[in-house]
């Protein structure tokens, strides 16, 4: 809401507290004139032949009377309602501080940026700005929610978390692909991408990369080639088995496109069974990550002992530093 719009509720508030005021004083007149007039006239009708002024001054006595209890009785709802508002505003100043020092803690994050900005762009812009707003922070504070058990799960497939996951890691990334080509997915621009983080991550911090394409027949081989190639030449150790080829207790255990970060955390892509991507879960959790990473191992091992020829697939070995276009 516009700035303009809010200082016109704002005037209308004051002014229908100013009226609810007025009408309140009103009342309490009123009632006060009626008791000391009830009250003038009892005494008149009651003893109508004393003399003096004193029926006047008990009327008025009466009314002030009234008017000044009336008035008590307000200040007293006032100090109770006063009351209640200073120990929510004390609450709400606990529940500040106890934020700002949970703040302080990711001063160097960009916690501080996003509760700065976000209070800028609330208060700028049309209502359909306003509204996406608060629905980006209302999904980024459900994903920290989430995280704070370890798991988070998201519809479709989340290329956003691939990109981040792959520039916070610092030592291994593991992957397997259990997809004929991954549908189309090493053509995309996403992937582009994802193979430049990666690309990034083997050269500027030593990460190493090893991803395990799995296909269902031994003719889908052709279609990896180039693929396999160009994700050899940026350093990524690269290997194709057959699922046929791979021992029986290997065949049945779990075979859905997965990778995991640093040995501590994996990204899971949950297909249909119309094979779409259907969800994407990252998870913390060690006693749901390290079974990944003990079959992961056994499938990369196993890809070794029968790929052709007997030897694993050649690796050209990148170092931080080294350029992989060079000679």
């Amino acid at each position: 809401m516009s700035a303009p719009t809010n200082s016109y509720f704002r005037s209308g508030q004051q002014r229908r507290s100013d009226n609810d005021s007025a009408r309140q004083l009103t009342l309490k007149l009123l009632v006060t004139i009626v008791v000391g007039g009830v009250v003038y006239i009892l005494t008149n009708v009651l003893l109508p032949k004393e003399e003096g002024p004193w029926q006047l001054v008990l009327s008025v006595l009466c009314g002030g009377t009234v008017l000044i209890v009336q008035f008590m009785a307000s200040f007293v709802n006032q100090l109770s309602e006063l009351k209640d508002v200073v120990e929510k505003r004390f609450a709400d100043i606990g529940e500040a501080t106890k934020l700002f020092n949970e703040v302080e803690k990711l001063r160097g994050d960009g916690v501080p940026r996003l509760a700065e900005h976000a209070t800028k762009v609330v208060s700028m812009g049309p209502d359909i700005l306003h509204e996406f707003a608060h629905e980006e922070i209302n999904r980024l504070a459900a994903q920290m929610e989430d995280l704070t058990n370890l798991s988070a799960e998201t519809p479709g497939e989340n290329h956003d978390w691939l990109m981040t996951l792959t520039k916070c890691t610092r030592s291994s990334i593991d992957a397997i692909s259990t997809s004929v080509v991954d549908d189309g997915f090493w053509s995309t621009e996403p992937a582009s991408r994802y193979l430049t983080a990666q690309r990034e991550a083997i050269l500027e911090r030593g990460v190493s990369v090893r991803r395990l394409f799995i296909v269902k027949e031994s003719q889908e081989r052709s279609a990896l080639a180039p693929i396999c190639d160009e994700q050899r030449q940026i350093g990524i150790q690269v290997r194709v088995v057959v699922l046929e080829h791979l021992p029986a207790h290997l065949r049945r255990g779990k075979m859905i496109d997965w990778i995991v970060f640093d040995g501590a955390l994996t990204y899971e892509i949950h297909a249909d069974q119309l094979s779409v991507n259907s969800s994407t879960t990252v998870n913390a959790r060690a006693d749901e990550v390290q079974p990944l990473i003990r079959r992961f191992n056994q499938l990369w091992d196993a890809s070794a002992e029968i790929s052709p020829n007997g030897t694993p697939d050649t690796v050209p070995v990148l170092t931080p530093g080294a350029d992989p276009d060079g000679d």
